[in-house]
């Protein structure tokens, strides 16, 4: 009897015939991805609009997203809905297309009435399992949405086409704004204002477009209202961020959750070295310096943050002169011969000989001892003379100093000139040869005028050391032999002070006759 009583049962579920509820005429499943068909206007209501698939709207590019057909596992069952449940046993299956009654009901046989509205899909699927399992030791169950519930749902405030929308469950709140235009340049995206079962509360699409967080976007609901308010005052990010442009601020809001939303700062991005300007109460302008990576400010309306490059802040040495070049820098030419001048970035701790290395190396005609560092250093100006022949030929680390930010280091170009000036008869630059001696140059020079003072001629080298002539080395390329002028030269000189003198008082005798008479 038993057995029979299971058998009957059994014959009752597998056969939809004989079902308490009647079944849906079949109906095309929509495929995975597929949008929605789209609903006609109302035509007597000219503010109602049919749900849309939109990408991308005209009026802004918060949201580019496709209208959802497929509802997943956290769509929640309503009044409406027509609803796909199937039911395996250990032979048969059973499918069946049911209505959400206004209860929030589905009718089931033989499992009954059981209530799904206000669950989730995965909630359902759980609840049938469990009651075809409490009949049927080895059923299983599953529920999908055949076709969602639609509904009215009111868009107003700063939208390009506020009024009502035909909508259905699948939609989020976003689809509802793109589907009105989207936010006017008035409008919030950090102050929406939702109402869903005559609760309402603040929605932030802006944390939902950048961080992904979705209970910002919540699907829509019977008697859903939403507005979009003025938008409210903003901070700006500017420079070497990863989101530069203007944010409209939350209460509360603090530079930290605003850089954390925002994606925070360039991988270039000085975060030691930013600047936050703002307004204050008098109408003045106030810029604070602060370190973005401790710094935690509550930021204010009209607040701007600027984050500088690290090129703009890096240290930098110049170099100058008869080096080869290591990069984008300007050729010169010096004494004939190729120079350059170029800003290089300065590490902290780099020495001369790195700057050298930077800078290509030194040219074969450069003049290793003379070379020179300026120094400005935010004080009087320095020249700190470094002998690059010994640093680099003869291993002197002495002379490595450290290089600072703003140093300018030259190299001068080595020349093949010997230089005689001053009382010789044609004064001006001979062709350097080492077998030459001082005199011999003097000589190649038309030799000393006749005012040169010999014994007070002196020779200068190129690294400052001076010299008299008669005791100078070997001369170097660049030297420079120097005669003075004698101030007297004996009797030719006296002759022509004489002169002078006899022609003054001459002048003062003939003008006291004239005035004065000649004296009795």
């Amino acid at each position: 009897m038993r057995k029979a009583i299971s058998l009957l049962l059994v014959v009752s579920f597998l056969s939809p015939s004989v079902a308490s509820s009647q079944p849906l005429p079949a109906q095309t499943v929509p495929s995975p991805g597929a949008p929605l068909p789209s609903v006609q206007p109302n035509p007597r209501s000219p503010g109602v609009f049919a749900p849309i698939n939109p990408t991308r709207t005209d009026s802004g590019n918060l949201y580019g997203i496709h209208t959802r057909a497929i509802a997943g596992p956290d769509y929640r069952l309503g009044p409406g809905d027509v609803a796909e449940v199937q039911i395996v046993g250990r032979i048969d299956v059973n499918r069946q297309q049911v209505v959400v009654d206004p209860e929030g009901g589905i009718t089931l046989p033989p499992l009954g009435t059981i209530v799904v509205g206000g669950r989730t899909l995965l909630e359902a699927n759980r609840l049938i399992t469990a009651r075809a399992r409490a009949v049927f030791r080895f059923a299983d169950a599953s529920i999908t949405v055949h076709t969602p519930r639609a509904f009215e749902a009111i868009v107003s405030g700063e939208v390009e086409r506020p009024g009502t929308l035909q909508v259905t469950a699948t939609h989020r709140l976003h689809e509802a704004i793109l589907a009105t235009g989207g936010v006017t340049p008035r409008g919030s995206v950090r102050h929406i204002q939702l109402t869903q079962n005559g609760v309402m509360r603040e929605v932030d699409l802006l944390l939902f477009e950048l961080k992904g967080d979705i209970s910002q976007n919540p699907f829509l609901q019977e008697g859903t209202r939403i507005h979009v308010p003025p938008r409210r005052p903003a901070v700006t990010l500017q420079g070497a961020v990863r989101r530069p442009g203007e944010y409209e601020l939350r209460d509360g809001g603090s530079l930290r959750e605003l850089l954390d939303l925002t994606g925070g700062l360039a991988p270039t991005g000085a975060a030691g070295e930013a600047r936050l300007t703002r307004v204050g109460s008098d109408g003045r302008k106030e810029t604070i310096s602060l370190d973005v990576r401790n710094a935690d400010v509550p930021l204010q309306g009209g607040d701007a943050l600027y984050v500088p490059p690290l090129t703009f802040i890096q240290d930098v040495v110049e170099v100058r002169g008869a080096f080869n070049g290591g990069g984008d820098g300007s050729k010169t030419t010096t004494a004939g011969k190729p120079t350059v001048i170029q800003r290089l970035e300065l590490a902290r701790g780099e020495r001369i000989k790195d700057v050298v290395i930077k800078a290509g190396g030194v040219a074969p005609y450069a003049d290793l001892r003379v070379a020179y560092v300026d120094r400005a250093d935010g004080g009087p100006a320095q020249r700190i003379p470094v002998d690059l022949h010994r640093l680099l030929v003869e291993k002197d680390e002495v002379q490595n100093i450290l290089v600072q930010n703003g140093d300018v280091v030259v190299l001068p170009v080595m020349e093949d000139k010997v230089y005689v000036v001053g009382e010789v008869k044609n004064p001006g630059a001979q062709d350097f040869r080492p077998d030459l001696t001082p005199r011999e140059y003097l000589a190649a020079a038309g030799g000393p005028g006749v005012r040169a003072k010999m014994t007070s001629a002196t020779v200068t080298f190129r690294n400052g050391r001076t010299y008299a002539m008669a005791e100078a080395p070997p001369l170097e390329a660049g030297a420079m032999i120097t005669v003075p002028e004698v101030a007297v030269r004996w009797w030719q000189d006296y002759l022509t002070i004489a002169t002078a003198v006899a022609s003054l008082i001459t002048a003062y005798t003939g003008m006291f006759l004239i005035f004065h008479g000649p004296v009795d």
